[in-house]
């Protein structure tokens, strides 16, 4: 099957290519995913799983990316609550060839049905920033009804999930941006949003903000 590989870490994303490699082998509580859309970091050509294995030993060439969506293609041994020909998307393992080819092996743990009226290509850019946008609010900031907020990047990958989560909540949101993120931060549903771009904000004894 075809996969887009990594092999010299001091390439860069110019080391990114399109090679031939095995089908993937469906360890146990494992599922075959056929990929029909994926996500993709430029920072993990810096994580340390991205090269070699959770022994420390070379992996290379290895496939990148760990955001997934797909239908199911093949169970492993013991792998339950899935069934073949399901849609599913969700994260693959850090230390495991990731989501950029043709099929991937993910844990099943690791997956989620996906509803009928979500695209494949909006559920690979959840996973990752979504479960970020998560911890971040109710894991660490155990962020509850009635609070307020401040998140920054209101329009970014992480930001636009956390706004939605933190409005679903039950919050007021304050995001912070670029002067052209002020519309789209606003349409996700902030309270207020700082322009972080305005002259404002460069001399610290003053300060603006934009309302709702």
């Amino acid at each position: 099957m075809q996969a887009i590989t990594v092999r010299d870490r001091s390439a860069g994303l110019a080391g990114l290519s399109l090679a031939e490699v095995p089908y993937p082998r469906a360890a146990e509580n494992d599922v075959i995913v056929r990929v029909h859309a994926a996500g993709f970091t430029r920072g993990e050509l810096d994580w340390p799983a991205t090269w070699s294995d959770r022994a420390g030993r070379d992996r290379t060439p290895s496939v990148p990316g760990h955001d997934v969506s797909g239908v199911v293609a093949e169970l492993g041994y013991g792998t339950t609550g899935l069934t073949v020909g399901q849609r599913v998307f969700g994260v693959t393992d850090w230390a495991r060839n990731g989501s950029l080819a043709e099929y991937v092996a993910v844990e099943a743990r690791n997956l989620a049905p996906l509803p009928a009226g979500v695209d494949h290509t909006v559920a690979a850019a959840l996973p990752i920033s979504g479960l970020t946008a998560w911890q971040g609010l109710f894991d660490h900031g155990h962020l509850a009804a009635g609070q307020t907020v401040l998140i920054h990047g209101a329009a970014g990958g992480v930001g636009s999930i956390a706004v939605q989560l933190a409005r679903e909540a039950g919050a007021r949101v304050i995001g912070t941006g670029r002067t052209g993120d002020r519309d789209t931060a606003l349409r996700l549903g902030v309270d207020a949003f700082l322009d972080l771009q305005s002259d404002p904000w460069r001399t610290p004894a003053r300060s603006t903000w934009c309302s709702t």
